[in-house]
């Protein structure tokens, strides 16, 4: 289960992975209600997503994936991936100035209105939520981190250590790099392994339309090598997300 990085070529697995893992989240169902009356719409766009992520060129951004035997003897698949803002590496090369590639935006301006398995206003908002909430609550540290975007197992792989495995890479890469934390928008799905993989929470904030009654409740949280806990407030925001 030693993660590997992610290739051009996983972008069908990895699209795979997303869309059988995902509905398990109750943000994906707020985002993407009519997911199921349009799944070629679902299908494409989320593959474009990865196919963004997956691209070299976009180095802003890495994805780490996990091979396992989906049948007893049979061949090796992807069935869990990581995708991380690693745009420290180039806030270093160009200074702090320099601004994140943003495969999201692309992908949702691409879509348009004509995309029919979003609700707009709710992807829209969740989005910008996230932005919000990262500046609120990590913005202060500066460039000098990374940010956990997703992480997602197969139903039938988790509580396996997959995700962790993940996560343990990741943390360990923070202390090779000598960066000074990783972040994570957390749902309830992902709190309890963040927590026992010893991240903090920093603040809560909310997912929410002006004039609706739904939101979503996420946790802002982070993993430092040291256990300095020092000028970290722990409050509350409106704005964030877990997943891309």
């Amino acid at each position: 289960m030693k993660p590997r990085l992610g290739l051009p070529a996983d972008v069908e697995a990895v699209t795979n992975v997303i869309i059988n893992t995902m509905p398990l989240d109750p943000q994906w169902d707020y985002r993407f209600p009519y997911r199921h009356e349009y799944p070629e719409d679902h299908y494409k766009y989320t593959r474009m997503l990865f196919e963004y992520f997956l691209d070299p060129s976009y180095d802003d951004w890495l994805v780490m994936v996990v091979e396992d035997s989906v049948e007893p003897g049979g061949s090796s698949e992807v069935v869990a991936f990581g995708v991380w803002d690693v745009s420290y590496v180039n806030k270093r090369r160009y200074g702090p100035g320099y601004k994140t590639q943003d495969p999201v935006t692309e992908v949702e301006e691409r879509g348009g209105k004509t995309r029919k398995d979003a609700n707009h206003e709710h992807f829209n908002e969740f989005w910008r939520g996230q932005i919000r909430a990262y500046k609120k609550f990590f913005g202060s540290i500066g460039p000098e981190q990374m940010h956990l975007q997703i992480l997602a197992t197969l139903p039938e792989f988790q509580r396996r250590g997959i995700g962790s495995s993940l996560c343990k890479w990741a943390m360990e890469l923070v202390r090779r790099d000598t960066l000074k934390d990783m972040s994570v928008m957390a749902s309830p799905m992902g709190h309890e392994l963040y927590t026992w993989l010893g991240f903090e929470r920093v603040g809560t904030f909310f997912i929410h339309v002006p004039g609706e009654d739904e939101r979503l409740v996420l946790q802002a949280m982070m993993y430092r090598p040291s256990k300095l806990r020092r000028g970290i407030a722990v409050e509350d925001a409106d704005g964030g997300c877990v997943m891309i």
